[in-house]
């Protein structure tokens, strides 16, 4: 008694708003549950009667589906036809719009209708974002109040989260994507009150994402724009907690699928590339969009293109209606297909079926040929189901694919979409590309930092440099900072500033997320001196000797300057300098006893060292030569390299055997010789050295064994 009642109340929802048990199908603008209300409501009530047998009876393998369909109208004939040729595999979602003259609001009397053909069909309360965002503005409410009170309202309507049913936001629009104003926040609070709820069931549900036109010639800026979006980490993060269906409007062009002579499996391609391109190309990113990328594996949803027949905003589909359900079928075949090749546990698409008579049909033909492509999508969904992985035939096609022939003259496939399988990077600048001269702890001029890119939301570079001692900042007042984030408008140019305190070259970077990294050289040479420093500290130099000293001439920053050091020592008569290579000097000692300071001077700023001159060895050697006359004796006196010591004081005698023949003081001269003339006689002659004294030697006491004997 009760299941007859259901029938009758159903029957009467479907007639509502065009005459019971009318055939005519309303105006476009006014939504209804179906076109053919009585036909809906008798294969309704058969299904509905045969749902508990079916639940025992079919126990069959297949590949799951998470089917997410939004309808503009004709909501409960979708979901009718979609059970009489279900798979036992799939879930069915089935939005349903809100009343047209409040779309915050919800029809009443419908979610129960779509639930009751069975557990694997839900209802979901299409929240039009539009009409919210005016609630919002009107009421001074917030985004996530707006959330909060339409899941109450869903709940009020008759949708039961605790039953299956959920809710679809629709249309995220394109300042979503690009990220313009306050649009991306406004959104994540929206869907977290859709999510949230009163708190008592939290329930993620569906967005549903304003597309792209597959004709469209040049998608670089619309890649370049939604790779940014995938950048955006925050946003995603709330995604994976609110939204379950990431649905991504992509309604296909009956234009560039239908290119005769095309293989199935082209074709089957070319639709891929159109409607998988977002995850795709999420696939394709770099590591940094991971989390992302886990989510839409998941979560995304391609909303394909059931509107018919239709010339504008929902995809070209200008074409007979037996060419649509082959169309729709070759859709299935490509969703399907990509499921499997990529390896996904559960297939995960839909989609949107949006009727409307714009060719004037006669009311009838128009309601049944819209069936038969219903038909044709159910049945092409559940014939697919039990594709496997090994197969590339889905079933949606049929066994020789020719269910999903359509070939249409002037139809050419469109391959810039083929661009989202890589990542597009876009052009960081660091210019000019000559290198830049700065000095060292001085800040730089106003540097530039562009992006070339087609992108219309700034991007956030990061800049670094090479050296350590690198710093950036925005202002040449500081703060500085090792590196720094920049946020760059695209076909504008930023500045920087860049100081450092190392000499040398810096190689500066710039990286930002979906970007090339750009590099560029600055050189830095040494400030003014503030530092000399003379190594070693100290040295001792025997009179004549030699020693090093290097001099080092640094900046406040510890950098080598390029000045050229003055040497002197105090006092100047210890000695003088000779300059060998870099900063070193050699000293070389005079015969001036003593201690000093060796200074090494650039400018006023000057560096020293101890030096102290000690006294060298003196030798003396004697040579007896025979004359004409008699003997001559040849005294000299040498240092330790053998060199004369001139002006050196001797005291000495000659003997000839045992007695003295000569006596002498001389002094030596330039070559450190004295000569004495001496008697000749028979016996031998030798010489003792009784005292030498040389400015700056110490003689060593020894009188050379020199002898020489006569007949």
């Amino acid at each position: 008694m009760r299941r007859t009642f259901t029938v009758i109340v159903l029957a009467a929802a479907l007639g509502a708003g065009v005459g019971a048990g009318s055939a005519t199908p309303p105006r476009p603008a006014e939504p209804v549950p179906s076109l053919e209300p009585e036909a809906t409501a008798q294969l309704w009530r058969s299904l509905v009667t045969a749902r508990p047998v079916q639940a025992r009876t079919q126990q069959v393998p297949c590949r799951p589906l998470r089917g997410v369909f939004y309808a503009a109208s004709d909501w409960l004939r979708l979901a009718t036809k979609l059970a009489a040729a279900a798979s036992p595999c799939a879930e069915y979602y089935i939005s349903v719009p809100p009343l047209v003259a409040d779309k915050t609001t919800f029809r009443r009397d419908q979610a129960w209708r779509i639930r009751a053909l069975g557990p694997r069909f839900h209802a979901m309360a299409e929240i039009h974002f539009t009409t919210w965002s005016r609630w919002v503005a009107n009421t001074g409410s917030s985004w996530h109040t707006a959330g909060v009170t339409a899941r109450q309202r869903m709940a009020e309507a008759g949708y039961d989260v605790a039953l299956g049913d959920t809710w679809a936001l629709n249309e995220l629009t394109s300042a979503v994507r690009r990220g313009d104003g306050n649009a991306r926040t406004n959104v994540r609070e929206f869907l977290r009150g859709l999510y949230e709820g009163d708190g008592n069931r939290p329930t993620p549900g569906a967005a549903l994402v304003i597309g792209f036109g597959q004709r469209t010639g040049d998608v670089s800026v619309y890649q370049s724009t939604l790779q940014g979006w995938l950048a955006d980490a925050a946003f995603w993060a709330d995604m994976s907690r609110y939204v379950s269906d990431w649905s991504q409007e992509v309604y296909g062009d009956v234009r560039s699928h239908a290119v005769p002579g095309a293989s199935v499996a082209t074709r089957r391609e070319f639709l891929n590339d159109y409607l998988q391109h977002k995850l795709v190309l999420a696939g394709a990113g770099p590591a940094d969009i991971e989390a992302t990328r886990a989510y839409l594996r998941e979560a995304y949803s391609p909303l394909a293109n059931g509107a018919w027949p239709r010339e504008t905003a929902w995809g070209w589909t200008m074409v007979p209606f037996d060419q649509m359900g082959a169309y729709v079928a070759a859709q299935v075949d490509a969703l399907r297909s990509f499921s499997i090749s990529s390896g996904q546990a559960r297939d995960h698409w839909g989609f949107a079926w949006a009727p409307s008579n714009t060719t004037g049909l006669p009311n009838a033909d128009f309601a049944a040929q819209t069936g038969q492509i219903l038909d044709r999508m159910g049945v092409a969904i559940r014939d697919s189901s039990g594709t496997i992985a090994e197969s590339t035939i889905t079933g949606a096609c049929g066994g020789d694919e020719s269910l999903c022939a359509v070939d249409l003259d002037g139809a050419a496939h469109n391959g810039a979409w083929r661009s989202f399988r890589a990542w597009a990077l876009s052009t960081l600048a660091l210019g000019p590309a000559t290198p830049t001269r700065l000095v060292a702890g001085v800040p730089s001029t106003p540097l530039e930092l562009s992006v070339a890119t087609a992108v219309a939301r700034p991007v956030t570079v990061t800049l670094r440099s090479s050296s350590a001692a690198g710093t950036f900042s925005t202002s040449a007042a500081g703060p500085w900072s090792p590196s720094l984030a920049v946020p760059v408008t695209p076909g504008a140019i930023s500045s920087y500033f860049y100081r450092d305190t190392r000499a040398g070259t810096a190689t500066l970077t710039a990286v930002a997320p979906g970007t090339t990294q750009a590099a560029r050289e600055i050189t830095v040479v040494a400030a003014t001196t503030a530092r000399v420093a003379v190594t070693p500290g100290s040295r001792a130099v025997r009179a004549r000797g030699a020693v090093g000293f290097s001099g080092v001439a640094t900046d406040a920053f510890g950098n080598t300057t390029s000045e050229t050091l003055a040497w002197s020592v105090t006092p100047a008569t210890l000695g003088s300098f000779v300059r060998g290579p870099g900063g070193t000097v050699t000293f070389r000692a005079g015969r001036v006893l003593g201690s000093g300071r060796v200074t090494a001077a650039s400018g006023a700023v000057t560096g020293t060292a101890a030096v102290t001159v000690q006294p060298a060895a003196l030798r003396i050697t004697a040579t007896f030569r025979k004359t004409s006359r008699g003997v001559r004796l040849i005294l000299a006196t040498i240092d330790g390299q053998s060199r004369p010591v001139s002006r050196t004081t001797l005291a000495f005698a000659v003997r000839l055997d045992d007695r003295r023949v000569a006596r002498s003081r001389a002094v030596t001269g330039a070559a450190g010789k004295t000569r004495l003339a001496v008697p000749a006689g028979p016996g031998c002659y030798t010489v003792a050295v009784t005292r030498a004294v040389a400015q700056g030697f110490t003689w060593n006491g020894r009188t050379p064994r020199t002898r020489l004997c006569r007949r």
